[in-house]
C-alpha cells in the first residue's frame, strides 16, 4: 500500500516560490553576462553585426531568416503538405456534400494543384510552390504512404469471407477482369500507331488492359456502407467479388510489371520463380505464424510496440523484396496485409495504427504527385475528346457488362446483377495507383495517362447516379405489395448510442408494450458518427455496440433487427429511419442533459460554463437553462418535430424494480395517451398507478382529466411536484413536459425514471400508425 504524501506547510510553499524566482534570476543573469561580457572578450564583433541599424536592421535580419527557412527543403515541404492537405480536405468535403466519394474530390484537388489549373492560371505561384526539384520529395513520401495504404487494403480483404461465397465471387470477379482486359487489348491495337507509337506496344497493351479491369475496393466499400448494405447478401457478395478481383488484378499487375521491366515473358521466368518462392513463404510460413499471434494478441494493450515494430519491419521487407523482383513495392505491401491474422480485433488494432496517417496525410500527397503529372491540356482536340469517350465506353461496357453477364450466369436475379455491374465499375484510387506505375515506368504516354485519369474519374463518379437510376426503375416497376408492408407494420424503432443504453431501452420496450405490438419485432438502430469507417472497423463497431442489446433480446425471447449506419449526420439518420412506413414508435434515451451519470453531468456543467464564458448563447438566468428546449437539446427537439411516428424519450434514473408509477397529465388527452403504457409497465412490476393533474401555479386550477379508471389513484394538484419523490417511474407527454419545465423547473431535481411521450395521433394507442404512413393511399 502506498503511503499518503506528507502535507506541505504554507512556509514550505513560500520557500519553494522564493527558490524558483532566485533560480530564474540566476538563469537570466548568466545569459546576459555571457552575451554582454564574455562574448566581446572571446569573440569580438560576433553579435554586433546582427544589431547594426537598430530595430529596422534587426527586423531586416529577421525577414531574411524567414525567407531562408521558407526556401529550405523541409520548410518548402511542410508548406506544400499544408497546402495539399487543406485543398484536398476542402474539395473532398465538397464532393461528399454532392453525394460523391471523398476520394474523387481529393483526386480532383491533386489535378487542380497541377499544370491543368494552377500551372495554367498562376504559373509563377505554381513554380514557386512546386519547383521541379521539390517534386521528388513529395513522390517519395507519397510512395511510402501508398505502402502503408496497400497494407491496410490487404487487411480489409479477408480470404475467409471470399471462401464463403467462393464460386460466385471468383467467377464474377474474373469475368469482370478478363472481358475488359481483352477489350483493352483490342483498344490498344486500334489506337497505338496514331497516338502512342513512341512507346513499346506490348507493355502499353498490357497496361491498358489492366487499367480497364481494376475495381477500387476502398471506394466501393464506402459506397456499400453508405447504402447500408454491408450486412446484406448483395453487400457481402459485392465486397467479396471486389476483394477477389483486387487480388487477381494485383497478381496480374505484378506479372505485367515483371514482363515489362524484363523485356519478355522468357526473361521474366526467374522473376516469377522467385515470386512463387516469396508467396510460398508468405502464405505457408508467415500466415500460420501470424494466425497464432492474432489469437494471442487481439487487444491493443497486448499489441505492444515491440510486436508492432516487427510487423512494420516485415512489411517494409516484403515491399523491398517485390520491388527488387520488378513487381513494385506496393504489391509486397498488399500481400503482407493479406497474410495478417483473420482475427477482426487484431486487424482493427493494426488498422487504427496505420490508416489515419496514410489516409489523411500521405494519400493526398499521392494525389498531388499524380496531378502534377496530369496534363489535361494535352487533350486539346475534338478527336482526343472522342478518344476519351471511346475509352470510357470500353471501360464501362467491359467492366459493368462483363460483371452483369457473369452474375446472370451464376443465377443472380436481374436487379442484383445490375447493381453488381454498377459497383464493379468503380475505379477510383486503385486505378490511379496503377496508372501512376505505368507512367513512372514510361509505358503510358502523357496523353494516354491524362485520358485514363479522366476515365477513372468519370467511371467512379457515375457509380452513384447509376445505382440511383436502378433504384428508381425497380421501385417504379416493382412496388412492394400492401401485404409486404403490413407484415412490417407497428414496428418499434430503438435508437441508442452507448451499448448499455440499447439493452436498457429494449428491456423498457418489453415492459411497455403488449406482445401483439411486439410481434413484428423491434428495430435496433446505432449510428457511428463518421463518414469514413473501413470494413474492419465497421464489423468491430457493430459487434461492440450491439452485443449487449442482442444478448438482452435473446434473454427476453423476441426478435430484433439490428440496423447499423455510418453517418456524420446522426440525428438526420435516426429521423430518416423513424419515418420509414413500418416504424410507428421511436424510443430513444434523453441524452447527456438529463442523465444521472456523474460523467454526463460533468460534461453538461462544463458546457454551461463555456456558454456563459463565451457568451455564444443568450443566457439571462439559470432558470433559462432548464427549459424544455435546452434540456431536450436540438437533437431531441428535432425528433419531436420531424418524425412522423410516436416518440418516447426515456430519462434513466437507475431504472429497475418499480412499486409506484405516476402519470402527470394536464388534460384528458394526456391521460388517454399515457395510461395504456402505464398499465403495461405496472403489470410487469405489479406496481400501483397514480394520476397527478398538472398545476401551473398555486392558484391555477387543473383541467378536467375525465373519468379515471378504477386501478388508478387520482391525486390532488395541491400535492405539488414534491410528490415525485415517492414514485419510481413517471409518464408525461412532450407538450406537458415543455410547459412544466418552463414554469416549474424545480421538478428536474425530483425526477424518477421518466418516459416523455409524443403521440402523433393523440389517441389512446401511441403505436397507432398515422394515415400519412400508408404509402398506398
Amino acid at each position: 500500500m502506498q503511503e499518503a504524501p506528507t502535507p506541505i506547510s504554507a512556509t514550505q510553499k513560500r520557500g519553494a516560490i522564493v527558490y524558483y524566482f532566485v533560480l530564474l534570476l540566476l538563469f537570466v543573469g548568466a545569459i546576459w553576462a555571457t552575451a554582454a561580457v564574455a562574448t566581446p572578450i572571446l569573440s569580438s564583433g560576433e553579435l554586433t553585426g546582427s544589431t547594426s541599424g537598430g530595430l529596422r536592421g534587426a527586423f531586416t535580419a529577421f525577414g531574411e531568416g524567414v525567407q531562408h527557412h521558407v526556401a529550405t527543403t523541409i520548410g518548402r515541404l511542410l508548406l506544400q503538405i499544408v497546402v495539399i492537405l487543406s485543398v484536398a480536405r476542402g474539395v473532398g468535403w465538397l464532393f461528399a456534400r454532392l453525394g460523391q466519394p471523398t476520394v474523387i474530390g481529393e483526386i480532383i484537388a491533386g489535378i487542380l494543384l497541377g499544370p491543368s489549373l494552377l500551372g495554367m492560371v498562376a504559373p509563377d505561384v505554381s513554380a514557386w510552390l512546386f519547383p521541379e526539384e521539390s517534386i521528388v520529395n513529395i513522390e517519395l513520401l507519397s510512395q511510402f504512404g501508398l505502402i502503408l495504404f496497400m497494407f491496410t487494403i490487404g487487411m480489409e480483404l479477408r480470404i475467409a469471407d471470399i471462401k464463403a461465397q467462393a464460386r460466385n465471387s471468383i467467377i464474377i470477379s474474373q469475368s469482370g477482369i478478363f472481358i475488359p482486359f481483352i477489350l483493352g487489348l483490342l483498344l490498344s491495337i486500334v489506337t497505338y500507331e496514331r497516338y502512342a507509337a513512341e512507346v513499346a506496344f506490348f507493355p502499353l497493351a498490357l497496361f491498358i488492359g489492366i487499367s480497364m479491369s481494376i475495381t477500387a475496393f476502398p471506394v466501393l466499400a464506402r459506397i456499400v456502407q453508405e447504402r447500408n448494405m454491408s450486412r446484406t447478401y448483395l453487400g457481402k457478395l459485392t465486397l467479396n467479388t471486389a476483394a477477389a478481383g483486387d487480388i487477381m488484378a494485383w497478381l496480374m499487375l505484378a506479372a505485367i510489371m515483371a514482363i515489362t521491366q524484363s523485356g519478355s515473358v522468357a526473361s521474366a521466368f526467374f522473376n516469377f520463380l522467385f515470386l512463387l518462392l516469396y508467396m510460398g513463404l508468405a502464405f505457408g510460413v508467415l500466415r500460420p505464424l501470424f494466425s497464432l499471434i492474432g489469437r494471442m494478441y487481439n487487444k491493443e494493450e497486448l499489441l505492444g510496440k515491440g510486436l508492432v515494430g516487427i510487423i512494420f519491419i516485415l512489411l517494409l521487407l516484403s515491399a523491398y523484396l517485390t520491388e527488387i523482383l520488378s513487381m513494385h513495392a506496393l504489391f509486397g505491401a498488399f500481400i503482407f496485409g493479406l497474410i495478417m491474422p483473420e482475427d477482426v480485433k487484431f486487424r482493427h488494432v493494426m488498422t487504427e495504427k496505420v490508416e489515419d496517417v496514410s489516409l489523411n496525410i500521405f494519400l493526398p500527397l499521392f494525389f498531388v504527385s499524380s496531378g502534377l503529372r496530369t496534363e489535361l491540356g494535352l487533350i486539346n482536340s475534338g478527336e482526343l475528346w472522342l478518344l476519351l469517350l471511346l475509352f470510357v465506353l470500353v471501360a464501362v461496357v467491359g467492366k459493368a457488362g462483363g460483371t452483369y453477364v457473369a452474375a446472370r450466369v451464376c443465377g443472380i436475379d436481374q436487379k442484383d446483377s445490375l447493381y453488381l455491374g454498377a459497383y464493379m465499375n468503380t475505379r477510383g484510387l486503385m486505378e490511379l495507383v496503377v496508372l501512376k506505375i505505368g507512367l513512372d515506368m514510361g509505358v503510358l504516354p502523357p496523353v494516354f495517362f491524362a485520358i485514363l485519369v479522366l476515365m477513372t474519374l468519370v467511371t467512379t463518379v457515375m457509380t452513384t447516379p447509376i445505382i440511383h437510376l436502378i433504384d428508381y426503375l425497380f421501385l417504379h416497376f416493382h412496388r412492394p405489395t400492401k401485404e409486404a408492408v403490413a407484415r412490417l407494420s407497428h414496428r418499434i424503432l430503438i435508437a441508442f448510442g452507448r451499448p448499455e443504453t440499447g439493452a436498457l431501452l429494449l428491456r423498457l420496450a418489453r415492459q411497455l408494450f403488449p406482445d401483439e405490438k411486439l410481434s413484428s419485432g423491434v428495430s435496433l438502430l446505432h449510428v457511428t458518427m463518421s463518414n469514413n469507417v473501413n470494413v474492419i472497423n465497421e464489423e468491430t463497431f457493430f459487434a461492440d455496440n450491439f452485443h449487449p442489446a442482442l444478448r438482452e433480446a435473446r434473454h427476453l425471447g423476441f426478435s430484433v433487427e439490428p440496423i447499423y449506419r455510418v453517418s456524420d449526420q446522426v440525428t438526420s439518420e435516426i429521423i430518416d429511419q423513424a419515418n420509414l412506413p413500418h416504424h410507428s414508435f421511436l424510443l430513444v434515451g434523453a441524452g447527456l442533459s438529463l442523465s444521472s451519470e456523474e460523467r454526463d453531468r460533468n460534461v453538461v456543467s462544463y458546457r454551461m460554463l463555456l456558454q456563459k464564458r463565451w457568451r455564444k448563447f443568450s443566457i439571462t438566468s439559470p432558470e433559462v437553462l432548464l427549459n424544455a428546449r435546452t434540456l431536450f437539446n436540438d437533437k431531441m427537439t428535432r425528433f419531436a418535430e420531424e418524425t412522423n411516428c410516436s416518440l418516447g424519450v426515456f430519462v434513466d434514473r437507475h431504472f429497475g424494480s418499480l412499486k409506484r408509477v405516476l402519470l402527470l397529465a394536464k388534460d384528458a388527452t394526456d391521460r388517454e395517451v399515457l395510461l395504456p403504457l402505464a398499465r403495461h409497465l405496472s403489470k410487469a412490476h405489479n406496481a400501483s398507478i397514480a394520476i397527478l393533474p398538472l398545476s401551473l401555479g398555486e392558484n391555477a386550477p387543473a383541467l378536467d382529466l375525465g373519468p379515471v379508471p378504477e386501478e388508478a389513484n387520482l391525486l390532488t394538484s395541491g400535492d405539488g411536484v414534491g410528490v415525485l419523490r415517492g414514485y419510481d417511474f413517471l409518464f408525461i407527454s412532450y407538450d406537458t413536459w415543455g410547459l412544466l419545465t418552463e414554469v416549474r423547473p424545480e421538478i428536474l431535481q425530483e425526477l424518477p425514471s421518466t418516459l416523455i411521450v409524443r403521440s402523433l395521433e393523440r389517441s389512446a394507442d401511441p403505436l397507432a400508425i398515422p394515415a400519412t404512413k400508408n404509402m398506398f393511399e
